[in-house]
């Protein structure tokens, strides 16, 4: 059986690789709880300083694979993936370690809450994000949970309402990508920074991504507090 999540460990730092390249690395049950596995495991590392997340073949992730979602028989993960994938999603919020995305390709719906709750965001400059879901009458908790956290009221309302693809370069020129590079050297790039993370003190990059954390939200909200709240507002 093919891995749907590969884990990859290199000096110093691991890659989370979402593996579903014919099917463009959307999401099923069965993949994010390999997410939450391999974070796990990378986490579990003492010599893991760093994480990237990125796509196979150069595809991040096109966000919720529908088809299977919606097949029939129905997946018997169907009922419990909206709450597996906040807990992934917590799982990044409360990382100690930095999170990097090496965005290549496209980040769709869920794909670009994904990308956007990286820490760190490596673009290639024909690579967009699109948070697509108003486009469907849907709400976008997650997506919406990362922008306030880490971008602000303007910049949700361009992502999320307005609903449009943003491409790399203007994902830097926003703040939302710490670099933007030519397609073919967005994970050499992102492996760079990685690296850079091995030679630090780990305890210190855990209290600091944590303090930030806190004063940013205050203390004592976690990240399943603050999608419900936005939930909440929006019934």
């Amino acid at each position: 059986m093919t891995e749907l999540v590969l884990v990859e460990k290199h000096s110093g730092y691991g890659e989370l690789v979402l593996n579903r390249p014919g099917q463009r690395n959307s999401l099923t049950g069965p993949l994010v709880d390999e997410l939450l596995q391999g974070l796990q495991n990378l986490l579990d590392d003492d010599t893991v300083k760093s994480v990237v997340i990125r796509g196979a073949d150069g595809y991040f992730c096109a966000g919720l694979d529908v088809k299977a979602f919606f097949s029939e028989p129905k997946p018997d993960w169907v009922e419990g993936f909206a709450e597996r994938w906040l807990d992934f999603h917590e799982a990044i919020f409360n990382c100690p370690i930095p999170v990097i995305g090496a965005l290549q390709g496209y980040a769709i719906a869920g794909g670009s809450a994904l990308a956007l709750a990286c820490d760190f965001l490596i673009v290639g400059e024909k690579a967009f994000l699109h948070v697509s879901e108003v486009e469907r009458g849907m709400a976008a908790p997650i997506n919406l949970a990362w922008l306030q956290l880490n971008y602000g009221r303007k910049t949700a309302l361009e992502l999320a309402v307005l609903g449009e693809r943003i491409y790399g370069a203007d994902l830097y020129q926003k703040g939302l990508a710490q670099l933007c590079v030519k397609d073919d050297q967005v994970l050499e790039k992102a492996r760079v920074m990685a690296a850079r993370f091995a030679g630090f003190e780990a305890s210190a990059v855990a209290t600091l991504k944590a303090g930030i954390r806190d004063a940013t939200l205050g203390g004592g909200v976690d990240f399943r507090s603050l999608v419900a709240r936005i939930k909440l507002a929006g019934s």
